[in-house]
C-alpha cells in the first residue's frame, strides 16, 4: 500500500516557518506510518490567471499531479500544520473511495457547541467589512445557502489520487475566485463534493484550528478550557496552544501566521527563521 503526504510551501513567508520548525515533525510521522512525503516548492501553474488569485488553489493541482501516480491513499496537509508527535494514522479508519476532511471548526453545522459556534461567528463577522457582517458561513460569499450544507476546512484532506486527481484538476480549472475572504478553493472544492456525495467527515483532532480556538477562548477562557478538559486554572497563550495541542492530533494555524511563528519559536527554545 503506497502513501503519501503532500503539500505546497511556495514563497519564503511559506516555505522557511515549514522547513525550519515543522518539517522535521512530519518527516517523523511520515518514517513512523509509512508515508511518502511530496513537497512542491513552486508553483504548478504559472498562468496570468493563476497569478491573479492565491496560490492555496493549486493544491488541487498538487493533489492531481503526476508525481502522486501509483499512491493509492493520501494526505494533503497545509504548510502551516504543525503534526504532533505519535499521532495516529487516520487511514486507519477511512474509506479509500471517499474524500475525509474535517468539519470547519465553528461553522453552523461544526461538532462544537451553540455558545462556542455564536461566540464565533461573533467574532468572524466583527473582523468583516460593514457590507458583510451577516455572514453565518462562508458559503454565503459565493451566494450559497448554508443552512443544509456542512463546510468542511481543505487544510486537511484524505483523498486517492487514483480516484479523485481527476476531478480535482476539473474543479481548479472550472472555478474562479470568490474574491477577498471567500476562503479560495474551500468553496468550491466543498460543493463538488458533496453534490458527488464524495465527502465525509475526519476526526476534528485531525484538523484543531489554532486560531479559531485561540480567538473563542480570549473571549471565553473558562468555557473553553471546560470545553476542552483544561481545567479551571488561568492559562497563558502558549499554555493553551500547548494543551490544545495535546488533545489534537494536527494543530493548523490557517489565518493565524504571527501566532504561528511565536508558538513555534517558543517549542524550538527562542529559536529566528533565517534572516529575521
Amino acid at each position: 500500500m503506497v502513501k503519501a503526504i503532500v503539500t505546497l510551501a511556495v514563497g519564503e513567508r511559506c516555505w522557511q516557518p515549514w522547513h525550519s520548525f515543522l518539517a522535521p515533525g512530519w518527516r517523523q510521522w511520515c518514517e513512523l506510518h509509512g508515508y511518502r512525503l511530496i513537497v512542491f516548492d513552486q508553483p504548478l501553474d504559472l498562468s496570468p490567471r493563476a497569478q491573479r488569485r492565491s496560490p492555496a488553489w493549486q493544491k488541487l493541482l498538487a493533489m492531481a499531479s503526476p508525481q502522486l501516480a501509483g499512491v493509492e491513499k493520501a494526505l494533503w496537509i497545509d504548510a502551516d500544520v504543525l503534526i504532533r508527535p505519535g499521532a495516529p494514522d487516520p487511514w486507519h479508519c477511512l474509506e479509500p473511495g471517499r474524500v475525509a476532511m474535517v468539519r470547519d471548526v465553528g461553522s453552523p453545522l461544526a461538532e462544537q457547541p451553540q455558545w462556542f459556534k455564536r461566540t464565533w461567528c461573533a467574532i468572524l463577522n466583527n473582523s468583516l467589512p460593514a457590507d458583510q457582517q451577516k455572514l453565518q458561513s462562508y458559503y454565503n460569499l459565493w451566494g450559497f445557502d448554508s443552512n443544509n450544507r456542512i463546510l468542511r476546512n481543505s487544510g486537511v484532506i484524505a483523498f486517492s489520487p487514483l480516484q479523485h486527481a481527476a476531478l480535482f484538476s476539473e474543479i481548479y480549472n472550472r472555478w474562479d475566485d470568490g474574491g477577498e475572504g471567500a476562503l479560495y478553493e474551500m468553496i468550491p472544492l466543498n460543493l463538488e463534493l458533496i453534490q458527488r456525495d464524495l465527502i465525509v467527515d475526519l476526526d476534528e483532532r485531525f484538523n484543531q484550528l489554532a486560531g479559531v480556538q485561540r480567538a473563542v477562548w480570549i473571549s471565553q477562557r473558562a468555557a473553553v478550557q471546560e470545553l476542552h478538559g483544561m481545567g479551571a486554572a488561568p492559562l497563558d497563550e502558549h499554555n493553551f496552544l500547548d494543551l490544545l495541542l495535546e488533545r489534537s492530533y494536527f494543530l493548523h494555524f490557517a489565518g493565524a501566521h504571527q501566532l504561528m511563528l511565536e508558538y513555534l519559536r517558543r517549542r524550538n527554545h527562542g529559536q529566528l527563521l533565517p534572516g529575521s
